[in-house]
């Protein structure tokens, strides 16, 4: 046993010493090697980027009511005009049947028109300026409520013109009512003018039911915007509230990616400044580019992934994502910023570059051996360089330059 284990420690010592006699004939070391040749150099920074709707809708209510059906879910794809949620109309119901009575008895007075007006005539039109001060109150307390979720952000510019304009069309409706009631007081003669007085009460009659059938349309609420439904908060037979939304909307229509820049690097890009794109999938990632269209105008505080506060802006891009891959709203990708690039470079590693009598320098390989040659460089990024004089197409960079005993003249074995 112990022969076998000599005649192995021999062996071993055998190879040991052929391998050292052979790198001593031939006084060489093998290295890793680029061949240089002119191509891209770009300067650039990568942040993270989230994906989301370029728009979305909260749907609210002016009304608080009995919720009669609930046709969607959270989660549900929808398109714009689907119907969404229904009120129960019941009290708007009764009120427009009580004016509709009030229209027929008005198309009874005027076969009466030869009659003398008499103290029913009065009452009735009193009724109907009770009626058109309580629509010109409802109008003006859904004008304030309405004003007050525009300042917040709940309700849009359309829907608070459109509240401003019932509160006019219900003073109208109250300025004739009193109208009417002046008329018939300053009448000499009842039967003369009568007709303009009957035709002004059934106008404003109308007028009001109008209002009322419009309100009633507002009970069915329909989808904004396409999209995906989200934060669901009713449920059938539940109460609507106007002080509270139904559910939001988040558009998938238009996407849009929102990173935030720090602001050392916010002078580096604009408006309008393309920008790559980079989704990780599982089999292979997918680039596409996009466009910044907006740079916000403030800076807001955040910790880093190493806890420091740090201080970024937001910045929104408009993709152009490709037909093959679906993103959709809280998906992540990475956003490449491109602040200089240059093309017909000379470009190596800058692992390849050392200090020589003060100036950058790398090893080339001619003639088999390792040379000296001293670069000035260019435009840097995190791991290339490129090199303005020292270089030409075709020359061979040693990688590692830190390789031991590599040196002046050294005999160079190329790597493959």
């Amino acid at each position: 046993m112990k022969k076998k284990w000599k005649i192995l420690f021999g062996v071993l010592i055998l190879v040991a010493a052929a391998s050292f006699i052979t790198v001593q004939a031939t006084g060489s070391i093998t290295v890793n090697v680029k061949e240089i040749s002119p191509e891209e150099i770009k300067h650039s920074f990568t942040e993270e980027g989230t994906v989301e709707p370029a728009e979305d809708r909260n749907v609210i209510t002016m009304h608080t009511a009995k919720i009669d059906k609930v046709h969607v879910e959270d989660g549900d794809h929808v398109k714009q005009g689907e119907l969404l949620v229904e009120l129960n109309p019941r009290e708007l119901n009764y009120t427009i049947e009580e004016l509709r009575a009030q229209v027929r008895a008005l198309e009874g007075e005027r076969q009466q028109l030869e009659q003398e007006p008499g103290e029913a005539e009065i009452e009735n039109i009193e009724i109907g300026i009770e009626h058109a001060k309580d629509t010109l109150k409802n109008a003006e307390t859904r004008y304030e409520k309405i004003k007050e979720m525009y300042r917040n952000d709940f309700a849009t510019e359309s829907e608070l013109k459109e509240a401003e304009d019932m509160v006019k069309q219900a003073e109208l409706n109250l300025n004739q009512q009193k109208k009417s009631l002046e008329i018939l007081d300053e009448s000499f003669s009842p039967p003369e003018g009568s007709y303009e007085v009957i035709d002004a009460q059934k106008s404003a009659l109308e007028s009001q039911i109008e209002f009322l059938k419009e309100q009633k349309e507002e009970y069915q609420m329909h989808a904004p915007i396409q999209g995906i439904v989200t934060d669901l908060q009713v449920e059938e037979m539940g109460l609507a509230n106007p002080e509270r939304p139904l559910m939001k909307i988040r558009g998938n229509d238009k996407l849009q990616i929102e990173t935030r820049v720090l602001t050392r690097d916010v002078y580096e890009i604009e408006e309008s400044m393309e920008v790559s794109l980079v989704f990780e999938r599982r089999e292979k990632d997918v680039e596409f580019t996009g466009e910044i269209s907006e740079i916000a105008p403030y800076a807001e505080a955040s910790l880093s992934e190493l806890g420091l506060e740090e201080e970024r802006v937001p910045v929104t891009i408009t993709p152009e994502i490709p037909e093959d891959i679906d993103l959709g709203p809280g998906y992540k990708v990475d956003v490449e910023f491109i602040t200089e690039k240059q093309t017909d470079q000379l470009v190596v590693p800058k692992s390849a570059l050392f200090t020589h009598e003060g100036q950058d320098a790398v090893f080339t390989v001619e003639n088999d051996r390792a040379k000296i040659q001293k670069v000035n460089t260019g435009l840097e990024t995190n791991q290339k360089v490129a090199i303005k004089d020292g270089l030409e197409d075709g020359d061979k960079v040693i990688l590692n330059p830190d390789k031991e005993d590599l040196q002046e003249g050294t005999r160079i074995n190329i790597q493959t």
